[in-house]
């Protein structure tokens, strides 16, 4: 799981200033969206490790670290692996192994497997890239500006915008709470231990509460309503976010050219 301060560190990162950094933020949601589409739509491992190998290239021009970048995709991955572990004894096909039980291990079953895993690789990667060179707030906006439903850009907007406040609210109360001496560690009574979290959660039901109603009052008074539609820039694509979108795309036609004719 990300932690708060992860997420703040990540988004210093991705408030940095290169190549990949000052790319339109549209152009690398829509990249991002392509790759993933493309990786799940194949079953070629040779276009796997061409668009892991470009992916990589991107993150080393980004100025990430390589090393954090695995890290993370490495944390995530066991996820997908929970559900790629059992295709090979539920997936039908030539039975390799056979285990007490009556259970099959086939061979169809591990190429599945293989095959789940090399795409979620791939879409992770892009997911953490994107992530690393696209800071929230763009993020945002790149979804009003390619026309999302403006209920689902609002609440991300208003998601982008709290989530860091309610994490200061939370940490006040918890100094709160340990100044008065409480700590899970202590040897005081659980139940009253339990009392106490509790009464944090409650706390910061109440917070949001107000908060929420701070923040529609303060709208309201702005004569915003549910067909109020927020100001979005209008910049022209730099040659970089061209360059970006258009590299990817002629890659994935030379990769569909070699596959139709049986080069790869």
């Amino acid at each position: 799981m990300v932690s708060f301060s992860q997420l703040q560190q990540q988004d210093i990162y991705a408030t940095q200033n290169s190549i990949l950094h000052n790319v339109d933020s549209r152009i690398k949601l829509l990249v991002l969206f392509l790759v993933i589409l493309f990786a799940v739509s194949s079953s070629n491992f040779i276009v796997f490790l061409t668009l892991e190998i470009y992916l990589i290239i991107l993150i080393l021009i980004s100025g990430i670290s390589l090393k954090e970048a695995m890290i993370r995709v490495l944390l995530i991955l066991p996820f997908g692996f929970s559900i790629a572990i059992f295709q090979p004894f539920i997936q039908p096909g030539q039975v390799l192994y056979t285990l007490p039980l009556g259970i099959h291990i086939t061979l169809e079953g591990i190429n599945f497997a293989e095959l789940l895993l090399s795409r979620l690789f791939i879409s992770i990667t892009s997911i953490v890239l994107f992530s690393y060179i696209t800071p929230m707030k763009d993020i945002a906006e790149a979804f009003r500006k390619l026309h999302f439903p403006n209920a689902f850009a609002m609440i991300f907007s208003l998601f982008v915008r709290f989530i860091f406040l309610f994490y200061d609210e939370l940490r006040s109360i918890q100094q709160a709470q340990a100044s008065r001496g409480f700590s899970l560690s202590n040897n005081t009574p659980y139940m009253w231990k339990l009392k106490q979290v509790g009464s944090l959660f409650l706390m910061m039901f109440l917070r949001a509460y107000e908060r929420g109603e701070t923040v529609y009052q303060s709208m309201a008074s702005r004569c915003y309503d549910a067909d109020s539609r927020l100001y979005t820039s209008k910049n022209k694509l730099s040659l970089n976010s061209i360059l970006y979108i258009l590299i990817p795309i002629l890659i994935m036609i030379i990769l569909l050219l070699l596959e139709y004719v049986h080069i790869i």
